[in-house]
């Protein structure tokens, strides 16, 4: 589960794209964007510390990390702020905790990092070509003792290693995590889990109706936009889904649509028909047990795909920008 702590909300800049069913058309030259943006490791810093001389380093963490520092210490790990008397022993509890420490090991085994930040790098870049005006995060990682995966803030952004040890790990197995969540708890998932907890706090659920049907089309659009952002991605790593799950959503598209239709179901706000289609979970249950969770966002996804196909003057920035969800559904003329 992606946590944001503080959303970020910055202007939207027009620019004009012409979309294509290919992904690849998402592809654009990137090498002479520079962002600026800094990668830290901030979780190798912290378990490097000596313990018993954690309160010589604190004021150079405060100063280096200032607000992720405090936001890590009283929200993630819980131990409070540094102006506790006993802040160095909790802290130091936290980094000698056999399986926070092992985790931290296995973080260093398991995961990639440097590939893993080229990755969010290029997706960055692609976010100011498109949005060059708009804030680029400086990207840390961090031990979370199994707490938030991602955690935000408006100039800055913060991925916990020991979310992605691999679905294997015997952490989650010990914390009894469900299987259809550790599908997804391995490095490759990262960049697509970052950009898109990005573009959730960017672009906002927007609409006085909060039914079935805008809640497809909300995630629709973030969905494409992760499309844009990691071109090169495959779908199974952007959705979260098995190829099992996603052939089975692309078989069962127009049954899936009927379903919706005939029980009337598009326009419910009935918070129980949202979950059911929109949030995770095994499968959905109205549907067979080989379907994914989140089948819902996956239609919305092909009526913004078939909206952008019937309007190809509609920019990337256009549609991120209209919350009208009514009129994508209606200008999509989408009939699976």
């Amino acid at each position: 589960m992606i946590n944001r702590i503080t959303p970020f909300f910055g202007s939207l800049v027009l620019t004009l794209l012409l979309y294509s069913c290919n992904t690849n058309s998402w592809d654009i030259d990137i090498d002479n964007i520079v962002t600026d943006q800094e990668f830290k490791r901030f979780d190798k810093t912290l378990f490097e510390l000596d313990v018993d001389s954690i309160w010589d380093k604190v004021p150079e963490l405060e100063i280096e990390y200032q607000n992720f520092f405090e936001v890590y210490n009283s929200h993630v790990i819980q131990i409070g702020g540094t102006n506790q008397l006993d802040y160095d022993s909790k802290l130091a509890y936290f980094l000698t905790d056999p399986d926070i420490y092992g985790s931290y090991l296995d973080a260093q085994k398991k995961i990639n990092i440097d590939g893993i930040f080229n990755e969010i790098s290029d997706a960055f870049k692609r976010y100011k070509y498109y949005y060059p005006n708009k804030i680029i995060p400086n990207i840390y990682t961090h031990i979370s003792g199994f707490n938030q995966s991602i955690i935000i803030d408006s100039n800055y952004l913060s991925i916990a290693l020991d979310k992605y040890l691999g679905t294997k790990s015997k952490y989650y197995k010990l914390l009894r995590t469900p299987k259809y969540i550790r599908a997804n708890m391995h490095a490759a998932k990262i960049p697509s889990d970052v950009i898109y907890s990005w573009v959730e706090t960017e672009f906002t659920f927007n609409n006085e109706s909060e039914n079935l049907a805008n809640k497809m089309i909300y995630y629709g659009k973030l969905q494409l936009f992760l499309d844009a952002m990691l071109p090169q991605n495959p779908d199974t790593l952007k959705w979260g889904f098995s190829e099992q799950q996603l052939k089975w959503c692309n078989k069962n598209e127009a049954q899936m649509w009927l379903y919706l239709v005939e029980n009337k179901l598009l326009f419910s706000s009935a918070f129980k028909d949202i979950n059911k289609y929109i949030n995770d979970g095994p499968f959905t249950s109205t549907f067979s047990q080989k379907s994914p969770a989140r089948t819902g966002r996956w239609m919305g996804y092909q009526i913004v795909k078939a909206y952008l196909k019937e309007n190809p003057e509609v920019s990337l920035q256009n549609l991120m920008d209209n919350n009208n969800y009514q009129q994508i559904l209606s200008q999509s003329k989408y009939k699976p």
